[in-house]
């Protein structure tokens, strides 16, 4: 996206400093004019240019905002924030912390903010090794009704939910959580967008339109998510909320769990148990662009007071550092403990990723050795020698979730043979979505007794969901090292 100058109107003012139970008009003017049947009807190709048909914006609004990041977050406009909530499950996470904040810049000079998500390999900090991590944004000022917009291209794997929302809590949950989500990410899947309205705890309700029709929401790639909330709807003056990916309606949430307060706008990525696990070290959403315009008055709401226990900042005083742009896209390999420097277990059967297959069944095993084509260890894969030849094989294996049909990458992995009657190979096993079948496989044997590099490009096929990398030997031995595995 050719990149614009930064676009805000006017200062913008603390929530905090509001007051309470304040009014920005009200009436039931369901859009301000004669009621246009065809604007209303959601499965128009055009429902999303048609938005001012129904209410027109307010563009002298104040709060207005259009912030394309070329040169960092506006002060006027973004907090930072540390803190977390819902941290249970069955891995308690690190919440949201500013230090995973980045600038980052294209070769085409186009600026963006990347939110850096740390996986449970993640080794950054040590006294939080372990827990996952993210980070994320608030802007300062809470917003009424109007049209909602990222153009972001979300975190990837599993383990990890990118979301835009909205959130006040006037005191406790139970009494007001009002909010709006997009978030992308959850029950360890990028197919369905989950879809939420609140109003208090239990006073929800939440679709998940699958929309691979449309796209898969981790493919990589800056797409623009959308919502339009309003509070006097059509004829029927109801609330309501349509969600919009590159300008397709996807869905729909109308009538009492649609909140008419105010509330600020949020935008991050969180790691919570529910998002699946993050069996990896790190991985990026990538910001390109962010933007708020209001309704005219005819979209009523009411103006109240945040409870926040976060710790704001300006993004200016936050230490937001800048990092290269094809390291965090395209360069990031997907692969942990692909130098194989980790040489004890993050968990029983797990090397950092790397996991022995079926043991049960294939008795083979592993080391650790210094016989390295780069860095000072590598990964020796020995068969056994008993009288089961089947069973004498090792596989070991990482495995790359939510790789969808489309999805193309590269690997490269050094290998070489121990001695030339050892016999081994690298399997590429693409995955159906259940997991319970196969897709295809790619055998690449392993020929020479020193180290060669071994590269492949793979494309995603129709019905996969997950990508594995297999280091299969079934005599004898063979040594691997300096894995890499590119999105290209």
């Amino acid at each position: 996206m050719k990149k614009n100058r930064l676009i805000v109107l006017l200062p913008l003012i603390f929530t905090s400093l509001a007051g309470c139970n304040s009014n920005n008009g009200g009436g039931q003017g369901g859009g301000g004019g004669e009621h246009n049947d065809a604007a209303y009807d959601d499965t128009r190709e055009d429902y999303y240019d048609n938005v001012e048909l129904r209410n027109k914006f307010n563009k002298d609004n104040q709060l207005n905002f259009d912030d394309e990041i070329t040169n960092g977050l506006n002060d006027s406009v973004w907090n930072t924030l540390d803190g977390y909530w819902e941290n249970g499950g069955t891995t308690p996470h690190n919440g949201v912390r500013r230090r995973n904040l980045f600038y980052t810049k294209d070769s085409d000079g186009n600026g963006y903010l990347a939110l850096k998500a740390r996986g449970l390999y993640n080794q950054e900090d040590p006294s939080q090794a372990g827990k996952p991590e993210g980070a994320c944004i608030e802007t300062k000022n809470s917003l009424g009704p109007g049209r909602y917009e990222v153009y972001m291209a979300a975190m990837p794997r599993e383990g990890g939910v990118t979301a835009m929302w909205t959130y006040k809590c006037e005191s406790t949950e139970d009494q007001s959580q009002n909010e709006i989500d997009i978030e992308i990410g959850g029950s360890a899947q990028y197919t369905n967008l989950w879809c939420t309205t609140w109003t208090t705890k239990n006073n929800k309700a939440t679709k998940s339109p699958d929309v691979s029709d449309i796209l898969y929401m981790n493919d990589g790639k800056i797409h623009k998510y959308t919502f339009d909330w309003y509070t006097d709807y059509g004829e029927n003056h109801t609330g309501r909320v349509d969600w919009f990916i590159d300008g397709h309606f996807v869905h729909k949430i109308e009538g009492g769990t649609v909140t008419d307060i105010d509330m600020p706008i949020w935008l991050g990525i969180w790691m919570p148990s529910w998002a699946g696990n993050a069996t990896w070290i790190e991985d990026y959403v990538i910001v390109d662009r962010v933007t708020y315009t209001a309704f005219d008055e005819d979209q009523y709401f009411i103006h109240k007071r945040a409870y926040n226990t976060y710790s704001p900042l300006a993004p200016s005083q936050s230490g937001i550092q800048t990092v290269d742009f094809a390291s965090i896209t395209n360069g990031l390999n997907k692969l942990s403990n692909a130098s194989f420097e980790h040489t004890t277990p993050y968990a029983n059967n797990d090397y950092y990723g790397w996991s022995q297959f079926q043991p049960t069944l294939f008795t083979g095993t592993h080391e650790f050795v210094n016989d390295a084509s780069d860095g000072s260890k590598a990964f020796r894969v020995k068969a056994n020698t008993t009288s089961d030849p089947e069973a004498n094989e090792a596989y070991y294996y990482q495995r790359i979730t939510c790789s969808y049909e489309g999805f193309k990458y590269k690997l490269e992995i050094d290998a070489k043979l121990d001695s030339a009657d050892s016999e081994a190979e690298i399997i590429l096993w693409q995955r159906r979505r259940s997991n319970s079948g196969t897709v295809t496989k790619t055998v690449i044997p392993v020929t020479s007794t020193t180290y060669q590099q071994i590269s492949n490009e793979i494309t995603m096929l129709e019905n996969a969901g997950a990508l594995d990398i297999f280091l299969h030997v079934k005599k004898g031995s063979a040594t691997f090292d300096n894995a890499k595995l590119f999105r290209i």
